[in-house]
């Protein structure tokens, strides 16, 4: 009872698990560089663990979405921190010069980053973090500010292979964007209205944006086409619902049917029964067409997994 609790509790806090997903993640880094500090022993432990871990916050940014590109980000982040620590560290005393140093590398940051205007955060999170380090980095000596920056590296690269053996659990998301989408949609069905037709969007976009961090899983072109399919019945239903061709009765079937499919895919089993399609309603036989697809690609799904 008390588990159900906080668990309907963060799903309306957390819908599609990112929140849950981060907080696990950082645990398990920040457990990781609390044992690498035991063993290393670093000068100003804490402000190289935050300047190496926080790359881990922005791979996991949403606008993220392929496994490659955050790997690359990562040591990209990496590269760009050591340079702006190295920058600020050398320039610190000089007031002037540092001012005009820090705007440059602001500008070429901006610059580098200016077809991509998603990153644009990245640049303010590094700026901040640059700023921080003088707190610790603030000799001027060449050699000290070489030292540091061995360990941030060092650092780094555990927590980028902390990062690469984390498990995926991308697939949580995106079961969670999907029960969304189908719960959304038999809404629309069974109020005859396009008041959710947003919010099923949105939940569709979160679907589709995740789907591409399943690659490597044995499902990933099957959740592709479920997640396609789910967009397919968003316009399917909302062209039913604004022209007003279908009766009601027939919008409750379209919704039983999909309810039956959210609670297979809540419960992570197979679709309970054979699907024959309604042969009597004319006006049916897309979804008749759609589901059909829908619900063997998420059958394919549940045989992958439990083989």
């Amino acid at each position: 009872m008390v588990l159900s609790k906080l668990r309907n509790w963060l799903d309306r806090y957390d819908p599609y698990w990112y929140s849950r997903l981060m907080s696990l993640k950082i645990a398990y880094i920040t457990i990781i560089l609390f044992i690498a500090n035991m063993l290393l022993s670093p000068p100003l432990a804490s402000l190289i663990m935050l300047l190496s871990g926080a790359g881990v916050l922005i791979i996991e940014m949403p606008s993220i979405n392929d496994l490659d590109k955050k790997d690359n980000l990562y040591l990209a982040y990496i590269v760009i921190i050591c340079l702006t620590v190295g920058l600020f560290s050398s320039y610190v005393y000089l007031k002037g010069w540092f001012i005009v140093v820090a705007s440059g590398w602001c500008y070429i940051l901006y610059s580098a980053l200016k077809k991509k205007p998603e990153l644009f955060p990245i640049v303010g999170v590094i700026l901040m973090l640059g700023i921080m380090s003088l707190e610790g980095y603030n000799s001027g000596n060449f050699f000290d500010i070489l030292n540091r920056l061995f360990f941030i590296v060092e650092f780094a690269l555990i927590v980028f292979w902390a990062h690469k053996f984390f498990p995926n659990l991308y697939h949580k998301i995106w079961l969670a964007a999907l029960t969304r989408n189908l719960a959304g949609l038999q809404q629309m069905l069974t109020k005859i209205s396009v008041d959710e037709a947003t919010l099923v969007l949105k939940h569709n976009w979160n679907a589709r944006n995740v789907s591409a961090l399943l690659k490597r899983k044995k499902y990933y072109v099957e959740s592709s086409q479920v997640t396609d399919l789910l967009g397919e019945y968003y316009f399917y239903v909302t062209d039913l619902i604004v022209n007003k061709t279908t009766p009601s009765p027939e919008l409750n079937l379209i919704a039983n049917d999909l309810g039956l499919l959210a609670r297979a895919i809540c419960q992570k089993s197979n679709y309970p029964a054979q699907f024959n399609g309604y042969h009597n309603y004319p006006d049916l036989a897309t979804h008749n067409e759609l589901f059909t697809q829908l619900y063997q690609h998420w059958n394919k799904i549940c045989s992958h997994v439990n083989s």
